[in-house]
């Protein structure tokens, strides 16, 4: 454990010198807020609710969204195992005695607790410049679950970005899974819209799906949107599948990994 705390706090340091990455990250967040403000803005001129959301409540949804997605950095996973693997540098991997798989979960985190520092100035910095004030569930149990569900989320993306990246090794080129995947959890995940806009059958399915439980729900349950139990509930599903897909992965791993042995080294 000791080793993969290690490479948590060397990414986390490493994020200094990207710091125009993080900086244009903090400005896109602000900027996803602000464009969620005026365009929600003129959607409920001469409406109270919209899905059961105020303007308030929908200002605080988009805000608490932006905030968690702006540091779920897991995407890069994909792009570098898939690098990785082609170039044949992901041997290094398979000669050091730690899991690949956590290995880049501690890269991931590393790096997201560095990018969380930034984007909650953002926050901050719009929540007082434009006035907005965000609802927050008076219920600490619903705000403990959907912090829980933001670490297990992270984990999971990861995991789920890590299956992507490792099917290299049987497809060579994942351009298409990657680009597929980046469409997909934006609109699954609620970045783009709140779930709760969507036909009832649709939220039926994502029900069993874990993609709804990495933003929407913990956002939901901070804005009391939802009640403890729900975020009970999405919590429990979600550690279902992170773990499932942690075991898939190492399967998997284990499986394709014989193609690739011994190259690169």
């Amino acid at each position: 454990m000791k080793k993969y705390l290690a490479v948590a706090k060397i990414l986390f340091k490493a994020q200094i010198v990207y710091r125009f990455d993080v900086a244009m990250t903090a400005l896109a967040t602000i900027g996803v807020m602000l464009f969620a403000w005026i365009l929600w803005g003129a959607a409920f001129s001469g409406r109270e609710a919209i899905g059961g959301y105020t303007f308030q409540t929908m200002l605080s949804y988009y805000v608490i969204s932006s905030f968690i997605s702006s540091f779920e950095k897991s995407n890069g996973i994909c792009f570098e195992v898939s690098e990785r693997i082609r170039g044949g540098t992901f041997s290094k991997y398979m000669t050091i005695p730690a899991n690949p798989q956590l290995h880049f979960l501690s890269q991931s985190l590393g790096a997201s607790a560095y990018y969380a520092m930034f984007s909650l100035i953002s926050v901050v910095f719009f929540t007082l410049v434009f006035g907005v004030k965000i609802s927050i569930s008076a219920d600490p149990m619903a705000i403990l679950f959907a912090f829980a569900m933001v670490l297990i989320g992270l984990v999971f993306m990861v995991c789920f970005r890590f299956f992507i990246g490792i099917l290299t090794f049987k497809f060579q080129d994942i351009g298409f899974f990657i680009f597929v995947q980046m469409g997909l959890i934006s609109f699954l995940t609620g970045t783009i819209v709140p779930l709760a806009l969507l036909p009832e059958t649709i939220l039926y399915i994502m029900c069993f799906l874990p993609f709804a439980y990495v933003i929407y729900t913990p956002t939901a349950l901070i804005t009391g949107q939802i009640n403890a139990v729900d975020g009970l509930v999405g919590l429990l599903v979600l550690s279902g599948w992170m773990t499932t897909m942690m075991l898939i992965n190492q399967a998997v791993y284990n499986r394709l990994r014989m193609r690739f042995d011994g190259v690169g080294v």
